[in-house]
């Protein structure tokens, strides 16, 4: 059985008004309810709300999912139709659970697919095996249709696969790993890069394997090199002790208009080089707000001005809709120089996610701005700028949760997602999720730095 069968047999069993507890779910498209006291229904409403979950839902690997979805169903309509704001209920808790961890998996198929190389009647095709963990061929795939939409590829899973012919995305059963045998030479570019974006500082092996699960490894063949580099770490750390830490230097007591013009001929990373043009901050000195992105993408390195960009124009959106004027914050990013590298066409620049070195390089300017503007409130966007801010590795989904008081750059710091990453959302509902959790985020921001102290925010 999938969502669309569940969805039409539903209807017609809550139009007969049959209970929960006298229907029986059965994988075998033959079985017949068994028939107790009835509340027929005219018309069932369903709730967007359900709508927006129920495939998540029916995509869990769970026996008991296609009961809980017509308890929360028949509820809605028998019951509270505001039913799903209820968190605290048990229907609804388990059925957020699943709606996580389906999204979760999303995500990670999404992350860990590897597409390999392979001629198929004289055409270039591409191929890949991925494990899921859920039911989520069919909610993952299209993903891939978008972002791959000019050459012809397969997905294969244990239960299912996709199909795009560059006309139609198409499904059908599933393959078992050991039936997947194919290897090109894009795994060696894999694992270059890998071992290229590899920090031994940050070695976390509990962490590690809670990102990117050994299930996946099998599939992604960078992982064949994690052994070998997790052997290397204490000698890498020992060069990384001995080698020298580059930092800009900024002159102490001059004003932001001379550290500005003074950005503009920093060289101390490497990018400094390949990027247009320093991007520094922008806005009101006597600004009670200061928000830190990043880094400059590629239209902010040819504009020079920050937040112009596809991200720039989601937060301009936003600040739009709270009533909010750009103009009265100073905005800035973590990193000054655009980091990318070429497309394999070369035609293009793509972003390079900026590292520890590349932080610590461009964090005395940051230093500088924040002590020119004494700002009230900070709000980092992102996790880059979290981490030039906060001075450690930080989870935005728990970060956001509360406010860091008392840091030696402002007395309030508040962490959130970057624009770019609800341009990066996985799925409609993750956007919607993370743009207004941006937005509430903002306007929190927003009233701190306006609110008398103390602060009436814990």
């Amino acid at each position: 059985m999938n969502w669309n069968q569940w969805r039409e047999k539903a209807r017609k069993q809550l139009m007969d008004g049959i209970a929960p507890a006298e229907a029986a779910w059965s994988e075998n498209p033959a079985f017949e309810f068994a028939v107790m006291q009835r509340k027929p229904l005219v018309k069932p409403v369903i709730p967007k709300e359900f709508l927006d979950i129920a495939p998540l839902i029916a995509a869990a690997r769970d026996p008991g999912r296609w009961n809980l979805l017509y308890r929360l169903v028949y509820r809605l309509n028998h019951e509270n139709n505001h039913l799903l704001n209820i968190v605290t209920d048990t229907d609804v808790r388990r059925a957020m659970d699943l709606v996580k961890s389906v999204r979760k998996d999303i995500h990670k198929m999404h992350a860990f697919v590897r597409f390999k190389k392979i001629i198929i009647d004289g055409q270039e095709s591409y191929i890949a095996w991925h494990k899921t963990e859920h039911l989520i061929m069919e909610l993952g795939a299209p993903f891939f249709m978008r972002r791959f939409s000019d050459k012809p590829w397969s997905i294969f899973s244990p239960d299912a696969s996709a199909h795009w012919n560059l006309k139609e995305l198409t499904y059908a059963k599933g393959m078992a790993e050991h039936e997947f045998k194919h290897e090109d030479d894009f795994d060696e570019v894999w694992k270059t890069y890998y071992k290229s974006i590899f920090n031994p500082a940050r070695l976390n092996l509990k962490m590690m394997k809670q990102e990117m699960s050994p299930k996946y490894w099998s599939s992604m063949p960078e992982t064949a090199l994690i052994h070998e580099l997790v052997r290397e770490v204490p000698q890498r750390l020992q060069m990384m002790a001995t080698a020298p830490q580059v930092r800009a230097e900024v002159p102490k007591n001059i004003s932001v208009d001379k550290m500005k013009e003074l950005s503009k001929k920093c060289s101390v990373c490497p990018w400094a080089q390949h990027a247009t043009q320093t991007v520094f901050g922008e806005g009101p000195l006597n600004a009670k707000i200061m928000i830190v992105g990043e880094q400059p993408g590629s239209e902010e390195d040819i504009a020079g001005h920050t937040f112009v960009g596809p991200a720039g124009r989601v937060f301009s959106e936003i600040m739009k809709e709270l009533g909010l004027k750009r103009e009265s914050a100073y905005i800035t990013n973590a990193v000054k120089h655009y980091k990318w590298t070429p497309s394999e066409d070369g035609k293009a620049r793509i972003h390079k996610k900026p590292s520890g070195t590349d932080m610590h390089a461009c964090k005395p300017w940051l230093e500088a701005e924040i002590a020119a503007v004494k700002p009230k409130v900070i709000i980092a966007l992102g996790a880059t700028a979290a981490t030039s801010i906060l001075g450690r590795l930080v989870k935005i989904n728990e970060a956001r949760e509360r406010i860091v008081q008392n840091n030696s750059f402002a007395p309030n710091i508040i962490i959130s997602w970057h624009p770019s990453a609800i341009l990066r959302a996985f799925d409609k509902n993750d956007a919607i999720e993370k743009r207004a959790q941006l937005k509430s985020d903002l306007e929190r921001a927003f009233l701190l730095a306006n609110a008398p102290s103390p602060s009436p925010y814990p």
